[in-house]
């Protein structure tokens, strides 16, 4: 479980983050959503550490991540996977050194054990036969699911996910948003989602909180966000297509 209370992040004076207070759930798949320029993105660093609040707290269980030393922040960071925006793969290593990167860094395993754990988290994302492949010969669909494998290569407990179906056509991005749904209930992990990808809200939003001008108007999950009454939200969820026409279909309903 990661807690945030009354955090607060401006820049040259400006408050990106105004009071933000969100519990994310363990197995569940906690999405912060948003326009672009709303926060979501500062929100997301902050949780991670690529950024430092102004005041509040940032809890990891009963951890307070904000208090930490450096050391004790590096510790922790070995129980965090996180999906970049990108994927952000080497394109220098192969599929299975890409995978087997963060295991370098922070276990002391033997190369067959690294490459053991590799091999097992490829098949959890469905990615067999590649191991010697560079990602320049994967198609975007599976340099994602690479990049989830890597996220989960050190059996974390938390996993960020930025954008994770930014530049994928519509059925890749299903199978995608399912995936991460699944290893999030298998493994029980604390999955924190940024998105502004209506469609996958409303497929894999166990829990939601909307960020607008930097404050989190509202929470909630996939099966209320429809019938929101918060305007700045319905505003949003109204430029889907599909989340518009349903609205629509239930107030003629």
């Amino acid at each position: 479980m990661i807690k945030v209370e009354h955090l607060y992040k401006s820049f040259d004076g400006v408050e990106v983050l105004k009071d933000i207070n969100v519990t994310y759930e363990p197995g569940k798949c906690n999405m912060i959503i948003g326009a672009s320029g709303s926060g979501k993105t500062v929100l997301l660093k902050n949780l991670i550490g690529l950024m430092e609040p102004d005041s509040g707290e940032i809890c990891y269980g009963d951890k307070r991540f904000t208090a930490m030393s450096y050391e004790e922040k590096k510790v922790l960071r070995q129980n965090i996977g996180v999906l970049f925006q990108g994927s952000a793969l080497f394109d220098f290593a192969t599929v299975i050194e890409n995978v087997m990167f963060p295991m370098e860094f922070f276990t002391d395993w033997s190369a067959a054990q690294r490459r053991e754990r590799a091999q097992y988290c490829l098949e959890k994302v469905n990615v067999i036969g590649s191991d010697d492949k560079y990602p320049n010969e994967l198609s975007g669909g599976m340099q994602k699911r690479v990049g989830i494998a890597r996220a989960i290569a050190l059996n974390p407990s938390f996993l960020f996910c930025d954008e994770p179906n930014s530049g994928l056509d519509p059925y890749t991005s299903i199978l995608i948003d399912r995936l991460i749904s699944d290893l999030t209930k298998e493994f029980n992990m604390t999955t924190v989602v940024n998105t502004h990808d209506m469609n996958s809200i409303l497929e894999i939003g166990d829990k939601i909180g909307f960020i607008s001008g930097g404050s989190m108007l509202w929470q909630g999950d996939r099966h209320t966000i429809l019938d929101t009454d918060c305007r700045e939200l319905r505003d949003f969820v109204c430029a889907n297509t599909l989340a518009r026409n349903i609205i629509e279909g239930k107030g003629k309903a």
